[in-house]
């Protein structure tokens, strides 16, 4: 007997979120199928609201139920008690240590976060990572039956045509590096405008930092950072913050930078590694939680930070178009491999594996 019901839970379900794509790619997959399948959060935002119900219009049934985690939410105590079969997608919760200077409400977050993963292992028949990272988290907890699957990305949406005022500004000789990511603590962004200093004192001035991320995720952080800039007298030419902007700035971001750098010391999975391959851009980056499995054989992994031999790396690959090339070769083949390996026929099989 076939699969009958998938039904999926998050928190929130946001139009363009990366959560939320996911959720409804396999929502529409699992009813092409003839799968019975809907998606339920306590927010809904409203461009996305005729694909989804509020979860208080659910009646608990024997489904499969699949809980998108990444927060800790009320969702956890439905899904100690409720009927069906389980499942978990580990979508990671950054550790709470990270924030104990700057941001309590998300050190309480990755706090409680984390004891619900442990409470959920007694009820969950699979439990799945979007990065190895991840499943290998869920296996020292506890879940005794995981996998992987990557996060499901949809890259139709990075066809948008360049902002023109931007490429113009940007595209002016100078290197530009670039670096992705909202500007909270485990990004490490301290260590990423050492390397830059480096970079633009000693190897190449006409050199550029450009950090693209809301700035009002953790604002005693970003007014720290604004402090170090400071120290190492740089100016805005030198480090620009772009703040949270419109989707179409930000891929115009990727197409005008020369390389990009990771420094952060926690990711789940880390989707600008993905959207920097898109773009053909060079990554270098710290070798640390998902990032050495989302990025596999491909971009350049260090294990140090070391500013004077990141920064002499950063301009060798710039400086080298062979050396270039390859690393963007590598990165094209590893591209197909995530786009291989985050099928939603594969998911399905998993399902179908534990029934």
């Amino acid at each position: 007997m076939g699969i009958v019901e998938i039904n999926q839970f998050l928190p929130a379900f946001h139009y363009g979120d990366a959560i939320g794509f996911e959720a409804l790619s396999l929502k529409k997959y699992f009813q092409s199928k003839g799968i019975k399948s809907q998606i339920y959060a306590y927010h809904i935002d409203s461009a996305v609201s005729s694909e989804a119900k509020y979860f208080e219009e659910y009646e608990d049934k024997k489904d499969v139920k699949i809980y998108h985690f990444a927060i800790p939410s009320s969702l956890t105590d439905f899904f100690l008690n409720s009927k069906g079969k389980k499942i978990l997608i580990h979508h990671n919760i950054t550790p709470h240590n990270f924030f104990y200077k700057f941001r309590k409400d998300l050190f309480r977050i990755g706090y409680y976060g984390r004891k619900e993963l442990n409470y959920l292992k007694s009820v969950i028949s699979l439990a799945i990572g979007d990065s190895e990272y991840n499943r290998k988290e869920l296996e020292e907890i506890g879940f005794k039956k995981t996998a992987v699957f990557p996060l499901m990305v949809d890259f139709s949406k990075y066809k948008k045509e360049p902002v023109p005022l931007l490429k113009k500004i940007f595209n002016d000789g100078k290197l530009n590096l670039l670096t992705v990511g909202r500007i909270v603590a485990n990004k490490k962004y301290e260590d990423i405008i050492k390397i830059f200093f480096y970079l633009k004192k000693y190897v190449h001035q006409d050199s550029r930092l450009i950090i693209v991320g809301n700035t009002s995720a953790d604002k005693k952080y970003y007014y720290a950072l604004l402090d170090y800039i400071n120290f190492f007298f740089l100016t805005t030419k030198d480090v620009f913050f772009t703040g949270h902007i419109p989707y179409d700035e930000l891929l115009t971001y990727y197409q005008v930078s020369d390389i990009f750098i990771s420094a952060s010391e926690h990711e789940g999975f880390c989707l600008p590694l993905v959207e920097s391959m898109v773009y053909e851009l060079p990554v270098v980056a710290y070798k640390s939680t998902a990032i050495p499995y989302t990025l596999g054989e491909a971009g350049v992994k260090v294990k140090t930070k070391n500013p004077a031999l990141v920064g002499e790396l950063i301009y060798e690959i710039w400086k080298n178009r062979e050396l270039n090339a390859k690393i963007v070769s590598l990165q094209k083949k590893r591209l197909t491999r995530i786009k291989e390996e985050s099928s939603p026929e594969k998911f399905l099989k998993l399902i179908e594996d534990i029934l």
